[in-house]
């Protein structure tokens, strides 16, 4: 039975609030004026010292676009997903036949914004039938698949579906009415978000690897070796991978064409026609536009990230060896005992380094900028959100537009974590 304390008792303890005090003068001064001063700036036309215009929504017009059609159905879509992440689509809780009458009129009403949309825009109709299309299917895909099967994976299979549907539709269409350079900076970041995905099974493996030693002597020496390298500054770093990436002098081409691999390169070139590679020539990593973002994907590689794997370590050791006994007395292999217990007991640990990576994706720009500049590279092809707000606020001197970005990217850091609080569940 849950105790509660009395509002009176906590009160009579107000001495000890005050050694608080400190803590929580730092934080508002530091965090929560900060975050307020750059929501009240994102409605001006600011500088970043004392001019400044009030211009209310003009920087998230310019920046998102606006279109009445655009809106609806994107609200459509909003309420389609809450719907879903409650449990319950709207449609199956409504008597029928109203349910399948409202879905029916909701798809209805989209296909025939397509249309308008596509005058609005001043685009393609059929450009814009694929764009709703595509969603649209997508979203009812997932929603079938999730009805006919009822199972665990195939809700799952719904989140991803819906998801892509609304992300194919708004980022198409933010791309079109809003700031293309803004956008194609979300559609970078999209790509490096599933990079990154792919970047946690290395740590996740070499946790495991660790987990199993026998000897705590070795245990200790690979938890120390995975602590050094954390004393080094992240600047060092980066200086040595833009150095690992040098056309002329980088170790990347000088591997490529002393084990003859870059000949492989140029050969598969020839046959797709990427035109990237060229016999003769060293590829020059982040000089060029079509090789910037598989650089960035390829940066840290093998990708065992340090503080990764020591969490992914505290969530392991908590594992009983009466779990690992029981497995060995059933025949259990190495890969079904990662599967169905390593893997499942630090589902917590997995759900931690989601959201990190996704906040730390979402705010990157400090590797881009010393990698590639201010400009994000050739053609600005890697100018994402958050370099794209750096330049704004200090090159064009444009603070106000800079935190009108922020908001923007606090908003989907909020979405994509509370997607992951959902379908990313652990089992107590």
């Amino acid at each position: 039975m849950a105790k509660y304390v009395s509002i009176g008792r906590l009160s009579a303890y107000w001495r000890l609030y005050l050694f608080a005090l400190p803590a929580a003068a730092l934080v508002a001064v530091f965090a929560y004026f900060p975050a307020a001063s750059a929501i009240y700036h994102a409605f001006f036309r600011w500088n970043g010292s004392y001019v400044k215009e009030f211009v209310g929504l003009y920087n998230f017009h310019q920046l998102l676009g606006w279109s009445p059609f655009l809106w609806l159905v994107m609200v459509l879509w909003v309420v389609l997903i809450m719907a879903l992440l409650v449990g319950r689509p709207l449609w199956l809780a409504a008597p029928a036949p109203w349910g399948l009458i409202g879905l029916v009129a909701a798809l209805g009403l989209a296909l025939f914004a397509a249309g308008t949309e596509s005058t609005l825009l001043h685009m393609d109709a059929g450009q814009a039938w694929d764009w709703y299309g595509r969603a649209l299917w997508a979203t009812v895909l997932g929603v079938v698949v999730h009805r006919v099967f009822g199972k665990d994976w195939s809700q799952m299979v719904q989140g991803i579906f819906v998801l892509y549907g609304f992300l194919w539709f708004f980022y198409q269409s933010m791309y079109a009415t809003g700031d293309q350079v803004l956008w194609s900076g979300f559609g970078v970041i999209f790509i490096l978000v599933l990079a990154n995905l792919v970047k946690m099974i290395p740590s996740i493996a070499t946790a495991v690897f660790i987990h199993r030693l026998e000897s705590d002597r070795w245990q200790y020496l690979y938890r120390v070796l995975f602590v050094v390298p954390m004393i080094v500054p992240a600047m060092v770093g980066l200086l040595v991978w833009k150095s690992f990436f040098d056309p002329t002098q980088g170790i990347l081409n000088r591997i490529l064409i002393g084990s003859g691999f870059l000949d492989v390169l140029v050969w598969i070139d020839g046959l797709i026609g990427w035109d990237v590679f060229h016999a003769g020539t060293n590829p020059s990593w982040l000089g060029d536009a079509s090789l910037v973002i598989p650089s960035l994907i390829f940066w840290g590689f093998p990708w065992v990230g340090t503080v990764g794997v020591l969490i992914y370590l505290t969530g392991l050791a908590g594992i009983d060896e009466s779990v690992y006994e029981a497995a060995d007395i059933a025949g259990a292999s190495s890969l079904q005992k990662f599967f169905y217990i390593e893997f499942p007991l630090i589902l917590t640990q997995v759900r931690i380094n989601l959201v990190l990576m996704i906040i730390g994706t979402l705010q990157t720009y400090g590797q881009i900028l010393i990698l590639l500049g201010d400009s994000g590279g050739p053609r600005g092809v890697a100018l994402v959100p958050g370099l794209y707000m750096f330049r704004s606020a200090f090159v064009e001197l444009y603070a106000g537009k800079a935190c009108a970005i922020g908001l923007i990217v606090f908003f989907f850091i909020l979405v994509l974590t509370e997607i992951n609080n959902r379908f990313v569940r652990v089992d107590k």
